[in-house]
Parts: structure tokens; C-alpha cells; sequence
């Protein structure tokens, strides 16, 4: 660069004019630009380029024209305080090279002019004496409302371009060192920081294995995703494969990043060629029950049955389990088209007591055995619909179906199907009253559905332990079993007690009777 004295003699040395310029007073655009490249190098040319944007304005027959000082880049040039401006002052093109060299650059003087091709050309003049006619008040409203639209102050405007020189910067770095192999070290370094980084460079087929070792011996999920993933993307199939077997920290990174992203067929493809083929049948099973089209679906369980469950015969119990969703849904779809026909002609009286909320299709086995024993539970056994085919097919324990079958019959208030469900034959041809769950559990169900209270109390009686049943009466408010369950307790206090909370009620007086009865021996 020049020194100073030189600079300083061309200033002293010129003569101001008419048309005077701040900055060169006179100095020919060919003088500039011949002492502009005697101090001006390839880097500072292209880091910064400015094209002729100069202001200008007019002040008591003086013409002025500035150039901006480009000591800072990003402050705009002000005209004096006496003047207005009316129009807005086109603002200056810069146009910036490389990142990194502007964010080193401390020369801030150095800069190229574009030659204009003529002075009304590059020197476009702009008005800066206020309009005739003007208030002050006006004119000074219009000031303040563009300087606090638009304006910043200096902290502002410098961390901008502080932010500016950083970001030039790390896109100039990351494009020079896009191509450049780093050592295996660096580049996980940056990955674990979370800093810019790239693995296009590493082609070779034993950098990308190192990549993948070292970052699994560094224990970064994230590096080892990455490495993973740069293999898969850059290698066959085959070898990946390969590859990932030997790895099984990398492998497992791997599926969770599949399973993370929905990728099923490629987490199921990765797990048969890791020969985690249980793994492999479950996923698929799961992302086969998460479709929504049930027809459908049965054809692909039968594939996944066929490729996956029946192929290995170390998942035969699974396969079985299989079949019978298959089954099941098979099942499903003749009741559903049948039973909404029927709902639709609103002839079927179930169907009007109690319409369907939704349908039946994909729905569990107990929810199956529900819905036959409220809608189709007179049905013969040889019916896809009755309660008692869907039983013996799929193998329903007899407490699960008479749990399933009280409900739906006290939900219809059918109440001599209960009866007929908890009748059993004995040995010699007689009948009597048997519960699998327990009369008390059948007590419970019936309370839930509002069962009468003569029902209630005929399976009342039927609960053998005492202190059950009067538990349960109480619970339930069934107070002739209560004094009855008293008595037989022998509780005295009990009866009594009980005879007083409940003044002259029906209950009470039976309760005193109770209370009288010689043949009672109370404790």
C-alpha cells in the first residue's frame, strides 16, 4: 500500500470547484482508479467490489457528490443536518468474494470503482432541499416515522456484520473442505461437537470401515448413525450387509434409526439379513395389525404367515396365534356386511334396542364374543356368528365365555338366558346352579346393569361364604339378605343395629321378628 505523505499530496494538491467531492476534491476518475490499483491486491478485489453509487445532492447553487465510507461497509452515508432528504437515497451495491478472506481482511480501505460512462450516469442527482410549502411539524413527523421503520443503531449494525464475516466464513471452509479427506479423528470430532462436516471424500471402502470402527469405539450414537448410514448410501447392498453383520453395536444403532424413521421395509429386510428372523416376523406382524383396510389385511397376514412364521419352525406357537387372527377377521367380515344390512332395513328388534356404535370389523376376540352374545347368541353352533362356534374355534376358557356371555345377556336384560347359562346338569339328571366365576362376581355384573331386585337376591342366596354375601348385600342395599345373612351369622348386635337405622321400614320390622324368634341361638 502507498504511504500516507503521497496520498496526503494529491489532497493538498487539487483545487476545490464548483462541483466539489468530499472525498477527492476534482481528482479524475482515471487519477483515482490509477492510484486505487497501485495499492489494490487479487484478494481485496474480491472481496469487495463497489459499482459507481455515489450520492448527490445541491445546496445554495453547490453541486456535492460523495462517495460512501467504506471504512464501514454496512453504515449508511448522511447528508449535513441542515438538509432534508425527500426521496429516498438509492443505497450502494457491494458485492463480497470469499468468506473467509473478508472475515481476515483489516484493509478496509481497498476497493475497485466501476468507470461510469458518463457524470449523469454515475452521478444520479437526488434532491435533498425540502419542499416549498412544508410545515416543519410535518416534515419532521415524516423523518421520525422513517427513522423508527427502518433505522438501526451502530451496536446493531456491527453485530451484523460480525455475523455476516462468520457466516462468509463457514461456507467458504465447508466448500474448500468438501473434497478434502480429513483424518478419521477430525471429522468425528466434528460430528460429536456438532460442527459442519462432510463424508463425500472418504470413497474408499476401508475409510468408510474405519470411519464406522473408530466412531463405534468412540461410543457417539450420532457418529456411528452417520457412518452407517454414508456405508449404506455408498455401497451394494450385498456388502453392506456384510459388513454391518460383523458390527453389532452398528447394527443395532442402525435398526433404531429404521424403527425412529418408519423405514419397516428396510428394518425387516435388515433383520432376515442379520438372521434375527423373529425380530423380522414381529415387525412385520405389527406393521401389518396397524393397516387400516381389513381386507387387505387378511391377505397380507396370510403372506407374512407363509414368508416369515410358518418358514421357521422355532416359531410354531407364534404361527398358530397367527392363524386364528386370520380366522378371526375372516370371521369378522360376513358379520359385519350381514348384521349392517340388517341394521339398515331396521327390521331386526336387537338391532333397534341397541344399535351398533361401530363395527365389528379388526376387533379383539373378546369384543367378538361380546358382540355374538348380544346380537346372535340364540344362533346355532355351525353359524359363523354364533357365540358358541367362536368359542370352540379359538378356545375360550369357560369362565372367559360366561363372564363375556353374562354381560352381554344382563346388558339385552335377558334374564332367563342367565338363568339357562348358570343351569348345569348333575350326575343324575338333575339340575342346579353353577358359576365358574363365582355367584358373587355374577351379582356384581347383574347390579351393573340394573338387574330387578328379585334377581339379585335369587343369586344373593346362592353366594356360600357369609361374610361375602353380606358384604355384598350391603353394598348393594338388598337388606332382606342382609337381616337373613345376619341371622344365620348370629349376630344379635348386627340385627339390632340394623333394625334401629332403619326406623319403620318393611326390613326393620322383619328384623325385630328375627329379633324375637326363640328358635334363633344368638351368640
Amino acid at each position: 500500500m502507498r504511504d500516507s505523505d503521497d496520498a496526503d499530496d494529491i489532497w493538498e494538491n487539487v483545487k476545490p470547484t464548483t462541483k466539489k467531492n468530499v472525498f477527492d476534491e476534482d481528482v479524475s476518475v482515471e487519477a483515482l482508479k490509477k492510484g486505487i490499483k497501485n495499492f489494490n491486491d487479487e484478494d481485496d478485489a474480491e472481496i469487495i467490489g463497489i459499482e459507481g453509487n455515489f450520492v448527490h445532492y445541491e445546496n445554495k447553487g453547490v453541486d456535492y457528490t460523495c462517495a460512501p465510507d467504506l471504512s464501514s461497509l454496512a453504515t449508511p452515508v448522511l447528508a449535513p443536518a441542515s438538509l432534508r432528504l425527500t426521496p429516498a437515497v438509492p443505497e450502494p451495491k457491494y458485492s463480497f468474494g470469499s468468506a473467509s478472506k473478508a472475515a481476515n481482511h483489516v484493509r478496509s480501505q481497498s476497493f475497485t470503482f466501476a468507470a461510469p460512462k458518463s457524470t449523469s450516469e454515475a452521478f444520479p442527482k437526488v434532491s435533498m432541499v425540502p419542499e416549498k410549502n412544508t410545515s416543519s411539524s410535518s416534515l419532521s413527523m415524516s423523518i421520525e416515522e422513517v427513522v423508527n421503520s427502518g433505522k438501526k443503531g451502530p451496536q446493531d449494525v456491527e453485530k451484523m456484520q460480525q455475523t455476516i464475516q462468520i457466516l462468509k466464513k463457514q461456507l467458504l471452509t465447508a466448500r474448500r473442505e468438501r473434497w478434502i479427506k480429513l483424518p478419521v479423528e477430525a471429522t468425528l470430532r466434528r460430528i460429536m461437537k456438532g460442527e459442519a462436516y462432510s463424508l463425500e471424500a472418504y470413497r474408499a471402502l476401508e475409510d468408510k470401515l474405519a470411519l464406522l470402527d473408530q466412531a463405534t469405539a468412540l461410543q457417539d450414537g450420532n457418529a456411528i448413525t452417520a457412518a452407517v448410514l454414508h456405508l449404506r448410501h455408498t455401497v451394494k447392498k450385498s456388502i453392506f450387509s456384510i459388513e454391518l453383520a460383523k458390527r453389532p453395536v452398528a447394527a443395532n444403532h442402525y435398526l433404531s434409526y429404521l424403527r425412529a424413521h418408519y423405514e419397516h421395509a428396510e428394518l425387516v429386510d435388515t433383520l432376515v439379513s442379520l438372521r434375527r428372523t423373529e425380530e423380522a416376523s414381529i415387525v412385520k406382524y405389527k406393521v401389518i395389525c396397524n393397516s387400516g383396510d381389513v381386507r387387505n389385511k387378511v391377505s397380507m397376514l396370510k403372506t407374512c404367515l407363509r414368508t416369515h412364521f410358518e418358514a421357521d419352525s422355532s416359531m410354531a406357537g407364534d404361527a398358530a396365534l397367527v392363524r386364528e387372527h386370520v380366522d378371526l377377521l375372516e370371521r369378522q367380515l360376513p358379520i359385519e356386511d350381514s348384521d349392517a344390512r340388517l341394521e339398515a332395513e331396521g327390521r331386526t328388534k336387537v338391532f333397534r334396542d341397541f344399535p351398533r356404535r361401530h363395527s365389528l370389523l379388526d376387533m379383539p376376540l373378546t369384543t367378538t364374543l361380546f358382540y355374538s352374545c348380544l346380537y346372535h347368541h340364540h344362533e346355532l353352533e355351525n353359524s359363523l356368528s354364533s357365540p358358541l362356534s367362536l368359542k370352540k374355534r379359538h378356545e375360550i376358557p369357560e369362565r372367559q365365555y360366561i363372564w363375556t356371555a353374562l354381560s352381554a345377556r344382563a346388558k339385552a336384560h335377558a334374564w332367563a338366558d342367565i338363568e339357562n347359562l348358570l343351569t348345569a346338569k348333575s350326575w343324575f339328571g338333575g339340575k342346579k346352579m353353577k358359576a365358574p366365576i363365582g355367584f358373587d362376581k355374577v351379582v356384581e355384573i347383574l347390579n351393573k346393569f340394573n338387574a330387578p331386585t328379585d334377581i339379585l337376591t335369587k343369586y344373593l342366596e346362592l353366594v356360600e361364604d357369609l361374610d361375602i354375601r353380606l358384604s355384598l348385600s350391603k353394598k348393594i342395599s338388598n337388606h332382606k339378605v342382609t337381616v337373613e345373612t345376619l341371622v344365620k351369622l348370629k349376630d344379635r348386635a348386627g340385627v339390632e343395629d340394623f333394625a334401629h337405622k332403619h326406623g319403620g321400614t318393611i326390613e326393620a320390622d322383619y328384623a325385630r321378628r328375627m329379633l324375637k324368634d326363640e328358635a334363633v341361638r344368638w351368640k
